[in-house]
């Protein structure tokens, strides 16, 4: 799935998507719930992958990489849907892990 926030700079995006020490926002919740899930279900194997990126001044920014390859490109294809070419992702396997990739990808943001 894919969570999107659009609006005016100082709208309250990132709290709303991040949160804080004491109230945690959509995407630490989201992934609390996916794991949850996960933990609850037998007999099945689950591959998570998370990336994090940002539009900026109408640039798409891969905010997991060191290695700023410029604008990224939005594409669609019959069979993966409509993706970010050469967008990072990273497997992970708990919420400890999506904590590190949200660290790594609010140290890369713009604004």
């Amino acid at each position: 799935g894919t969570i999107f926030a659009y609006g005016q700079t100082g709208t309250g995006k990132t709290f709303t998507m991040e949160g804080s020490a004491d109230q945690k926002g959509v995407i630490p919740n989201a992934f609390e719930q996916i794991f949850l899930s996960i933990a609850s279900s037998k007999n099945k194997h689950f591959l998570v992958r998370a990336s994090y990126l940002e539009i900026y001044n109408e640039e798409i920014r891969d905010l997991l990489t060191k290695e700023h390859k410029g604008k990224l490109e939005l594409k669609e294809d019959n069979d993966k849907g409509v993706y970010v070419k050469d967008l990072n992702t990273v497997v992970v396997k708990g919420v400890k892990d999506i904590d590190n990739v949200m660290a790594v990808g609010k140290k890369a943001r713009t604004v």
